[in-house]
C-alpha cells in the first residue's frame, strides 16, 4: 500500500495567501507610484503533482467484513496509490488586472497488480474555468492569485486475469458488487466537483524589450477542494454505496507556453 506524500504547503496556507494577495492588491495599486503594466496573455502546457483521497476507496478493496466469513475470502485487489502526476493545457487573457482562463488536466494514479492476478487502475480528467487577479506585474512577469471551479471524472478499471463472473449492463449494482465480480475487465466512473484556489507566477522570456511575444515559464501552487461526494456509475447505471474519492491537498505545477501582449488584442 502506498503511503501519502505530504504536500509542501498546506491547503489552508494556500487559500489564506491567495485571499491576502487579492485583498491587499487594490491598496498596493493606490500607494505604488510606478505605472501599471497590463498582464500578458498566456497559453501553456503543464505538468505537476496530483493527489486524491484514496483512503475510503481502499477500504472497499480491503473489505474486512469478508475476512469474517468461512472460509476467509478477499477481494484480491491491493490498495491503490493516492498520488500521481497530472499533465494538461491551459491559458488566460487579461481584462485590466483581472485574468480569465481555464485548464484541462489528465492524471494517472497508476495501477496495482496483486499476486492473485487482479489489477486496479485509477485515472482522472477535469476541466476548470478560472479567474485571477494580477497583483504584481511587469513587462516580463505576472504574480497572481487564481480561483478555478469545475468538475472531473475518475475512471476505476478493475481486471481479473482469470476472468470470472461479471455484472449485467442492466444492473444498478453496489460498489462492492463490481469489486467482487469485475469479470475480465470492468470500469466504473465517478464524478466530482472541484474548487481550486492557488497562486501563480509566470515569466515571459523575450529577446529584447521591444518584443511583445515570447516563451512563458510558470509555476502554480494550488489546493484542491471537493465539496460534494463522488457519484459513481457502472456501464451508464447508478452505483450505490460508492466511496468519496475526489482530489485533495496541495499541488505544484510547472508550465511552458507562449505568452505575449499581442494575444490580448494589443
Amino acid at each position: 500500500m502506498h503511503s501519502f506524500v505530504s504536500p509542501i504547503i498546506s491547503s489552508r496556507q494556500i487559500a489564506a495567501i491567495a485571499i491576502v494577495l487579492a485583498a491587499v492588491s487594490p491598496a498596493r495599486a493606490q500607494t505604488t507610484p510606478a505605472p501599471f503594466v497590463a498582464p500578458f496573455s498566456n497559453v501553456f502546457i503543464s505538468v505537476g503533482t496530483f493527489y486524491i483521497d484514496a483512503n475510503r476507496l481502499n477500504e472497499h478493496f480491503a473489505r474486512s467484513d469478508l475476512l469474517l466469513q468461512v472460509p476467509p475470502k478477499r477481494t484480491g485487489f491491493d490498495a491503490i496509490a493516492n498520488h500521481g502526476y497530472a499533465t494538461g493545457i491551459g491559458g488566460y487573457f487579461p481584462f485590466g488586472r483581472v485574468l480569465f482562463g481555464g485548464e484541462f488536466q489528465y492524471a494517472d494514479l497508476g495501477s496495482e497488480s496483486s499476486p492473485t492476478g487482479k489489477t486496479n487502475q485509477l485515472r482522472t480528467t477535469y476541466v476548470l474555468g478560472q479567474v485571477g487577479f494580477a497583483v504584481w506585474t511587469g513587462w516580463r512577469f505576472t504574480l497572481y492569485p487564481i480561483l478555478g471551479v469545475g468538475g472531473g471524472n475518475l475512471t476505476l478499471t478493475l481486471k481479473d486475469r482469470t476472468g470470472g463472473a461479471s455484472l449485467p449492463a442492466s444492473a444498478n449494482p453496489t460498489f462492492d458488487d463490481v469489486v467482487l465480480s469485475p469479470g475480465a475487465k470492468s470500469d466504473m466512473t465517478g464524478f466530482y466537483v472541484l474548487v481550486q484556489p492557488g497562486i501563480g507566477f509566470d515569466y515571459l522570456v523575450l529577446r529584447n524589450d521591444k518584443d511583445h511575444v515570447g516563451i512563458s515559464l510558470g509555476v502554480r501552487v494550488t489546493t484542491a477542494i471537493s465539496p460534494h461526494r463522488t457519484t459513481w456509475k457502472y456501464m451508464g447505471n447508478e452505483v450505490f454505496g460508492g466511496p468519496d474519492a475526489g482530489p485533495t491537498s496541495s499541488s505544484i505545477r510547472l508550465s511552458l507556453g507562449i505568452g505575449g501582449f499581442r494575444l490580448g488584442g494589443k
